[in-house]
């Protein structure tokens, strides 16, 4: 089984000059899943070349803007360029389903028009999605209940709280974990060990906490990615930081990058 991951996206709420938002090509056998859509992940995939009619469904983790703000420009260029036919799937947090539909609908980007239906499907029960490939896995963490502390938010009557880390089980047994935003590292604790490929975000937690916390965990390689415009040009104090408890495992994201498992 051929597994590689594009990082289409590697910077955090704030893009930089180097970095786009969020998002996360998983390629395997020529199928592609998305972790994330942050923009501009339709013009990056153009640019990577990766087939749109391979897009097998789209994970979005919650509904910043950063992790979500690319989907409708991704739904219509699939539509304006890929001339896809075959539904895509477009996993959402449970509560927002029918909004994000409604939303689209205000762009025109409905089935009446889009040459492919798309299939609103809610993160629930693990797992979330199957298919000949992959296994994919959803675990709630507290990146936005954080936010109740925050008054305006709490008495917004349509604020929904849900957000995920996404772990992915391939059927030659490769793991790979995906941490979308969390609130600590504990958050990861029940499904972490045994990952052959983590995906962590470094913008929400310390560098040294995390190095150290995954010192402790049964990981072969660590990729750092959602960078926080703090850590920008800091990439060597953070490899150094890390070689401190994981020796070489852990690589700095950047748009652009690949790996193969």
């Amino acid at each position: 089984m051929k597994i590689k991951i594009h990082l289409l996206g590697t910077a955090s709420g704030i893009p930089t000059k180097n970095r786009y938002n969020e998002c996360v090509a998983l390629i395997i056998n020529e199928n592609v899943y998305l972790l994330d859509a942050g923009e501009p992940c339709s013009a990056s995939l153009i640019r990577k070349g990766i087939d749109y009619n391979k897009i097998r469904a789209v994970f979005i983790s919650h509904m910043d803007a950063d992790h979500f703000a690319g989907v409708p420009m991704l739904i219509q260029t699939i539509h304006l360029v890929g001339k896809r036919k075959k539904p895509l799937k477009l996993f959402l947090p449970q509560a927002v389903t029918e909004k994000v539909k409604k939303y689209l609908e205000m762009m025109y980007l409905m089935d009446e028009i889009l040459s492919f239906k798309i299939e609103f499907l809610p993160i629930r029960s693990n797992p979330v999605y199957e298919d000949e490939h992959i296994s994919f896995f959803a675990y709630p963490n507290n990146h936005i209940k954080s936010r109740l502390k925050d008054k305006a938010i709490v008495r917004h009557p349509d604020i929904q709280m849900d957000s995920f880390s996404f772990c992915i089980i391939t059927r030659d047994n490769k793991k790979i974990v995906y941490t979308g935003d969390i609130e600590n590292v504990q958050e990861l604790e029940n499904f972490i060990d045994g990952t052959d490929l983590l995906l962590t975000e470094m913008a929400h937690i310390k560098p040294g906490e995390l190095f150290k916390y995954l010192s402790r965990k049964k990981i072969s390689k660590i990729i750092c990615l959602h960078i926080h415009p703090d850590l920008e040009n800091r990439e060597k104090e953070c490899l150094s930081m890390s070689k401190k408890y994981l020796g070489e495992k852990v690589k700095i994201g950047h748009d652009g990058m690949e790996v193969e498992l």
